[in-house]
Order: structure tokens, then sequence, then C-alpha cells
């Protein structure tokens, strides 16, 4: 947290899109001292993160909380911070929040709402006018409003033309894929007949009906929600000991503006 520089951005995407191999998200801080304006140069020049990767969201600006400690920070009763630990925080709520929580976008006024924040380092995320100059730039802006939280008013990943391009449609899906390939470990080494791959499709059916239930999809008909297609497993395939499943998901887009 903190160490905001186009190195350490671009380690901690490759991190988790290649070396783990899409099963992690990163929360990427902003530097600090940064304008409207000095994020946008970031992302879009500097760091050039700007359509980099579907596994990240970068969010702005940093955040003012109490002080939590002032043997160790000062007098001073607020103190600025990187935001991506509050970020955090709010993505295992709403993770916790119920069956299907991680489908459900962390932002907004109710779900997006960040505990423990007092202000924000830059007060020109207050005005709708600098939020709309970031958000083009899959800038998550940090704001509040009268009679409103402090929340995060965005749920974009880095990525706008990527297969899921919102934070818990993305998430949501490495979930859903991570899951599946623990699930099926159990057809390793059985023969690769028909029998098997209808038990593979009775069992890649059966999770994904949970997940339809939960909120995982624009659907809630089978049929538009998703589908398990088994037929890619002809003798060649059979022969070289692949037993393909091809998974397609209709998942959520958020309401970005009302």
């Amino acid at each position: 947290p903190g160490r905001a520089s186009p190195a350490v951005h671009a380690a901690m995407i490759s991190y988790c899109e290649v070396f783990r191999s899409g099963t992690m998200f990163a929360i990427l801080d902003p530097p600090a001292g940064q304008s409207a304006q000095g994020i946008v140069t970031y992302v879009a020049m500097t760091a050039a993160l700007e359509g980099a990767s579907e596994y990240a969201a970068i969010y702005w600006p940093r955040v003012k909380i109490r002080n939590p400690s002032k043997s160790a920070f000062g007098s001073v009763e607020q103190i600025v911070v990187p935001p991506s630990g509050v970020i955090a925080g709010v993505f295992a709520r709403t993770d916790a929040s119920g069956a299907g929580g991680v489908y459900t976008p962390p932002a907004g006024i109710d779900a997006g709402r960040m505990m423990g924040v007092l202000g924000f380092e830059s007060d020109e995320v207050l005005q709708e006018a600098k939020r709309d100059l970031v958000y083009p730039h899959r800038i998550n802006p940090l704001t509040t409003a009268p009679r409103m939280p402090r929340y995060i008013d965005g749920s974009r990943t880095l990525k706008a033309n990527g297969n899921f391009s919102f934070v818990a449609e993305r998430r949501g899906v490495i979930f859903i894929e991570t899951s599946l390939k623990e699930g099926l470990q159990f057809a390793r080494h059985k023969n690769n007949t028909e029998a098997l791959r209808a038990q593979v499709r009775r069992t890649v059916t059966a999770f994904l009906l949970v997940q339809m239930k939960s909120g995982a999809f624009q659907s809630t008909d089978p049929a538009t929600a998703f589908f398990v297609d088994l037929s890619r497993n002809g003798p060649a395939e059979v022969v070289a000991g692949r037993l393909n499943v091809y998974v397609g998901l209709a998942t959520n887009k958020p309401a970005e503006f009302v």
C-alpha cells in the first residue's frame, strides 16, 4: 500500500494476471498529491495503465482517517493514507454480505460505503466535473455529497474492452472459474467417455444454477444465463488426454449513470 509507481503497478498486474494465472485482483493506489488532471496523466500516460488489465482497478484520491497512533504519526488528529486498505475492506464486507456477495459491485452509497474515512486528500473529487474527468479513464473516484456517506463512486477495471470490464464482474468470474477447476478434479484420470462428460456437464450446470440464484447473471433463465458445452471432445482430444469444457456466462453490468 502506498507504493504507487509505474513499476510497482505493472508488477502487481503481472502478478495477478500472469504469475497467478488470473486468480487474483489488484487494488491500485494513486500516487500522493494528485489532482484530477494529475491522476489522469498518471494513468493514461506516465504508467500507461488505461486499458492494461481487467484484473486491476485504481481508486482516487487518498483518504483521511483518524490518527491511530500519535506516538507513530505525530500529534495531528487525522492522517492521509492510501485508499487500498479501505477498498479491500469494502470488498471483503460486500463479499461476506450474503450468498452471491462477490457479484455485488463494491460501489455506491450502500455497498461502496467506506467506514472510518473522514475526508479526502483532494477536494476536487467532490466536484462532479472533476469526477467526470477521471472516470472515462477507468479511474474510480471516492467521494461524498450532502446527506450521503463517503463512498466509492465507480466499479471499473482498467480495461474497457476486456471480457469482464467491471470489478464485481471480473471478481465474480474469478470465483466461478477457480471453483469449477477445484470441483472438476474428480474427473482427472478417469476414462474419457460419454458417461464422464455427462457427469461433468451435470456438475458444472448444478454449480452455475446455484450461482444464478445468487444473482451472478443477467438472467434467471438458465437458457440465457449461461451455457455449458462439451461438444469439442473428438477422438483427437481424447487421445491427447484432454477433456474440454467450454462455459459461457451472461454476467451483470452495473447501472453507472442514473
